[in-house]
């Protein structure tokens, strides 16, 4: 509109001035030169400037989650007792705070336990609060944990690391990255960073720096609570003497008090029958045999003296024929007799799952060909405590 009314006002003041040259030419120098100044300036006037976005849309970090979690093990389903309330309770609010002053915890536990439980809890947490997280084994250590905006990393067997050298780097490497971040983490093991064996002294000073917590051996009040959970989950009616002598019989072992129930609750569907104790007492057979089974003194007493070597020399990492030999009695009797995990014998004989492998085996190759080491390891399973 602006242009529209200069060009009209250009028009009637040369057709006005058209009688005069001298005053023509003066209103040609305006037509020629100013005028279209003006217009220029006029159109810039005229541009509209769009108005600023009062509300801009918020970018949203995608939320990360790394492992394999099971969503059954939650804070919820964690039995609580005076064994593991205090490391409970601060690793639960150590996630759940937005806070991070401790930086890294250490979670110390025997096998059977509950901390690889604890940890998957906290990774259903970091779920439920939509928080990115790596969760894994020390020996699958995540590769690259920066650019992810990761919030927390939860690993768990770090005895794994004993032995491995180029691990241990990488681990001390993940530790300074994550403090430098002050990214959450938490690791888990059966020994404290201090006893790891054959581990550069770097990594378990960067261990030992972390805020220590233990989970102790369970009493009887929560074996029994276990015992009673369990039942629950597993829709498994028992009388209240039944479950007493469950928790009795699986010592201080989570999996022992597992393994015994589904074996209940195996026996009671094929049976069509509910579980009574004549019944209990029949599937746990020989109640000393099972309470022998975590005797780990008593079976290696028993092989030493089977063999003429020490319990020390057995666990000790000396490779004499007559040492290897027992040692490798000893872990077949534990797996096989006893009915140990691969871990739980590698852990007592400080060696990798492989070694129990490889000993098993071996002796039972040995019971084939060899009627003497059949006939002592018959001996030896036959023993009384």
């Amino acid at each position: 509109m602006t242009s529209n009314r200069a060009t009209g006002r250009k028009l009637q003041i040369l057709s006005a001035a058209a009688e005069d040259p001298q005053q023509l030419d003066l209103l040609s120098f305006i037509s020629e030169f100013a005028l279209p100044e003006i217009e220029a300036k006029a159109k810039v006037k005229d541009v509209k400037v769009p108005k600023p976005v009062l509300n801009p849309p918020k970018v949203t970090t995608p939320v990360y989650f790394h492992g394999n979690v099971s969503s059954e093990k939650s804070f919820s389903r964690f039995c609580v007792g005076k064994s593991n309330q205090f490391a409970f309770e601060a690793i639960k609010r150590f996630i759940q705070n937005e806070r991070n002053d401790f930086g890294m915890i250490f979670l110390k536990a025997d096998s059977g336990l509950g901390k690889t439980h604890l940890l998957h809890a906290c990774a259903n947490e970091m779920v439920r609060l939509k928080k990115s997280f790596y969760f894994s084994s020390a020996l699958t250590l995540p590769p690259d944990v920066s650019g992810k905006n990761v919030e927390a990393l939860f690993i768990d067997d770090i005895e794994d690391l004993e032995g491995k050298s180029e691990l241990q780097k990488s681990f001390c490497q993940l530790i300074d990255y994550v403090q430098a971040k002050k990214i959450k983490m938490i690791i888990a093991g059966s020994k404290l960073p201090k006893n790891l064996m054959n581990c550069e002294e770097r990594l378990k000073r960067k261990l030992s720096s972390a805020l220590i917590h233990h989970i102790d051996e369970l009493d009887s009040d929560l074996s029994l609570e276990i015992v009673g959970q369990r039942c629950r989950e597993l829709e498994l009616l028992l009388p209240d003497n039944v479950k007493r002598l469950v928790s009795e019989q699986t010592g201080t072992n989570i999996y022992g008090i597992e393994s015994l129930l589904y074996k209940l609750k195996s026996s009671e569907e094929i049976k069509g029958q509910k579980i009574t104790m004549e019944m209990a007492l029949e599937e746990i057979k020989d109640k000393k045999a099972i309470g022998q089974s975590c005797d780990f003194d008593f079976i290696l007493d028993s092989v030493g003296e089977s063999f003429g070597v020490s319990r020390k020399e057995l666990l000790s990492g000396k490779r004499t024929m007559a040492i290897a030999e027992a040692r490798h009695v000893a872990m077949y009797v534990l797996k096989e007799k006893m009915q140990l995990s691969l871990m739980k014998v590698g852990e007592l004989f400080n060696r990798d799952h492989t070694s129990v492998i490889y000993a098993v085996a071996r002796i039972k190759k040995q019971l084939n060909d060899d009627p003497k080491i059949r006939m002592k390891i018959e001996s030896l399973v036959s023993t009384p405590a």
